[in-house]
């Protein structure tokens, strides 16, 4: 039988109503909906696409688990922004049926890989959105070697250094001032966050530049993985942080140029006249 997997905001009651809602409707088409992720999940090999229901924040779950299962993704926008999911709950009926029918198109997306060389072992975590080296504790910056393409570039001293794919181009990179990158890009953004030296600038490197950052003496830092802390780093250790060979896959109920998005997220004027006031 074909299925749909769901990744359901935690504790949100609109989420669960919308699961049950979406469970009763694919019923009557003869699929199965499940909780993706879940105990007994895999009973259901290779969904049709995994449902993500809630904000930025579920559907980053949502495409870890959906790259598992080598299926693409869909976002129900229960959050403020909703970069990443681009359906509204009144309208999970009709994403459905689009669903089932093959009305929608794939857009495929670059993920971060990092590799963390410490002391007793090597680490590997990809991102959908970025890899940060931070620091610890306030009152402390951590110093960074950073090498691009295999040769050093410069020791930043920072809060932390960032390394985001273009999806998270305008997550925790564009709060630190980085730039935002066209999801059709295929490369990475390196952004230093309140950085304590003279060049504070980001930089977009092309996709076969790897980023590695070797923590100096010091404090030692932490690596946060889309916004989960994964590891410690002590002075000596590295992460090298390169393009992937996964991609996530977004379905895309209706093509909307990433631009106008941004403009409906920021809800910027039409008016090039509203700009001047």
């Amino acid at each position: 039988m074909a299925s749909v997997g769901f990744v359901l905001h935690t504790g949100h009651p609109e989420a669960d109503r919308l699961y049950r809602l979406s469970q009763g409707f694919l019923a009557g088409r003869g699929v199965e909906a499940f909780v993706a992720g879940s105990r007994g999940a895999e009973n259901f090999p290779d969904p049709i696409a995994v449902v993500s229901i809630g904000g930025d924040g579920t559907m980053l779950r949502s495409m870890a688990i959906a790259m598992e299962l080598n299926s693409p993704v869909l976002g129900v926008n229960l959050g403020h922004l909703g970069y990443l999911a681009e359906v509204e709950p009144e309208e999970i009926k009709s994403a459905l049926e689009c669903l089932l029918e093959g009305g929608f198109d794939i857009e495929e997306r670059i993920v971060a890989e990092a590799v963390v060389s410490a002391t007793h072992a090597k680490h590997r975590y990809l991102a959908v959105n970025e890899i940060v080296v931070e620091r610890q504790s306030s009152g402390h910056v951590i110093r960074g070697d950073v090498y691009i393409a295999g040769h050093f570039f410069l020791r930043y001293e920072a809060d932390g250094i960032i390394v985001s794919t273009p999806t998270g181009s305008t997550a925790y990179n564009l709060s630190a001032r980085g730039p935002i990158l066209s999801p059709q890009a295929n490369g990475l953004a390196l952004t230093p966050l309140s950085p304590h030296m003279l060049f504070d600038r980001s930089m977009v490197l092309s996709p076969q530049e790897s980023v590695e950052v070797q923590l100096a003496a010091g404090p030692n830092a932490s690596l946060m993985v889309d916004g989960t802390v994964r590891c410690n780093l002590l002075p000596g250790e590295r992460v090298r942080i390169t393009v992937a060979r996964e991609r996530v896959r977004l379905i895309k109920l209706v093509n909307i140029p990433f631009h106008q998005v941004l403009k409906r997220k920021f809800r910027l004027s039409d008016d090039p006249r509203a700009q001047d006031d």
